[in-house]
């Protein structure tokens, strides 16, 4: 079999999964500004939830857990779209891994991640990083180790709050189930050169549209171009 999975069609599948599957592709045609159609039709989703779609109940959970995190931003008592946004930049430099930076790079600098800490942490320096950017780091990092300590756990939950830490913990374990299915799946990643290039764009729009770091209530939208790319959610 070969890598990534191919996308089903609708009549392979059976028919009592015919609807989350037509729930995944009817938000994918809303994405795209696709218009309505028969179920019938064939409409791509893209590489990443293309290839999820031959188990069209995960698929649709999926997509819906996707969702739920990216829309916690928009509501207070919990993380900010920054705090979310921070999670892939962390997650990418420790799994080594850039399969989610296609996206997430000028996302998270919209989102009020500093372009020196997406740096930073590429590079391994955690001295270039404020302190509360430290702490969310060394957060993430003992999370994904399975050994968070009390000090920071104390911390974070002060920063965030209980149902916030929890959301916010949540968001890193999924995320690093989409970035190991995508790995494993080979649905899509960069080269060190194509990040750089993006990292060299997010300075330009920061400096031109004077994003700022330190977070916000940034809205994110998905375009048609970033999902085909396999974009997360």
């Amino acid at each position: 079999m070969s890598r990534p999975p191919k996308q089903p069609r609708r009549e392979t599948i059976p028919a009592e999964e015919h609807p989350a599957y037509d729930a995944v592709v009817q938000r994918f045609r809303a994405w795209f500004q696709a218009g309505d159609a028969p179920p019938e039709e064939h409409f791509e989703v893209g590489t990443y939830f293309g290839a999820l779609l031959n188990s069209p109940p995960m698929c649709a959970l999926a997509s819906q857990m996707g969702a739920f995190f990216r829309d916690v931003g928009n509501k207070p008592g919990s993380y900010s779209h920054a705090d979310r946004e921070f999670v892939d930049q962390v997650l990418a430099a420790e799994y080594k891994s850039n399969v989610v930076q296609n996206v997430h790079i000028i996302d998270a600098v919209k989102s009020g991640v500093r372009i020196e800490a997406v740096e930073a942490l590429r590079a391994r320096r955690d001295e270039d990083l404020t302190e509360d950017e430290l702490l969310l780091a060394k957060y993430i990092r003992q999370v994904i180790r399975g050994k968070v300590t009390d000090t920071i756990y104390k911390r974070m939950e002060k920063r965030l709050g209980t149902r916030g830490l929890i959301e916010y913990t949540g968001f890193i374990m999924w995320l690093t189930w989409i970035m190991r299915m995508m790995e494993t799946f080979k649905t899509g990643t960069l080269t060190e050169e194509e990040v750089d290039d993006l990292i060299a764009q997010a300075r330009k729009l920061s400096a031109e549209k004077e994003w700022h770091g330190g977070g916000g209530n940034w809205k994110p939208e998905m375009t048609a171009k970033q999902s085909l790319a396999g974009a997360k959610g």
